[in-house]
């Protein structure tokens, strides 16, 4: 299992698309069943869209898959290994035998059953892995806040689990958040995949409109904050 806390615009959904690919050709698991999961489809499938663009671009790869664009899906007849985004209706799910499933976006989760469902799911298989991408959550009883104060206590030695791999990219709450230092430490890919610049404009306006500081302390630096959207600067 892993847990990767990275702030928008890093990269995240890019990398897990690769994983999924690593994992279907290389894995070499008979009948794996790889899962890409959302609170719904349409988050779901922006792994599967970057998936099937790699397919695309790579001979090696397109020459051994067939991709179903109606069903959102990639599947390897050769190892009859298959690869689906799905969205969070936990109780169609059940009876999946899951050697990948990557949960995007697990703030968005409306509760636990679709991550207790995967996860259970994975019993079975030799070398299972379940990977939780997502951006802080507010402060509040959720899974996505679970993962993370599980991931912390790895971490920081507390919990002793090396079946589990914290990747956790946050500032704190007593950074300032306006300071371009705390930017670059919450986020691997500036530079890359997310510019300064756009950081500088994102965080100016939430100094200029006090209902849009929490979202940008919440998705551009993974502090969880006391509430969603704040209405006034306490």
């Amino acid at each position: 299992e892993a847990f990767v806390f990275v702030p928008r615009k890093n990269g995240k959904t890019t990398m897990v698309a690769g994983i999924v690919l690593l994992v279907m050709f290389t894995d070499h698991e008979p009948g794996a069943e790889i899962y890409s999961a959302a609170a719904d489809r349409e988050q779901a499938t922006l792994v599967y869209d970057q998936a099937k663009g790699m397919v695309f671009q790579e001979p090696e790869f397109n020459n051994r898959v067939r991709v179903y664009a109606t069903g959102k899906s990639i599947v390897y007849e050769e190892e009859g290994i298959s690869y689906k985004a799905i969205s969070a209706e936990a109780n169609t799910k059940h009876g999946y035998n899951t050697h990948l499933a990557i949960i995007d976006e697990l703030h968005a989760q409306p509760n636990r059953e679709l991550v207790d469902v995967l996860m259970t799911s994975t019993g079975s298989r030799t070398q299972p892995l379940v990977i939780h991408i997502t951006t802080s959550d507010f402060d509040r009883e959720s899974i996505c806040n679970e993962k993370h104060d599980y991931a912390s206590k790895v971490r920081d030695g507390i919990i002793d689990d090396n079946s589990f791999l914290p990747v956790i990219y946050e500032a704190s709450r007593d950074d300032d958040w306006t300071d371009p230092k705390i930017w670059a430490k919450a986020n691997p890919n500036i530079g890359v995949s997310v510019s300064e610049e756009y950081l500088s404009r994102e965080c100016k306006r939430a100094q200029e409109t006090p209902t849009f500081e929490n979202t940008f302390k919440r998705l551009h630096l993974n502090i969880r904050t006391e509430q969603d959207v704040r209405w006034l600067p306490m």
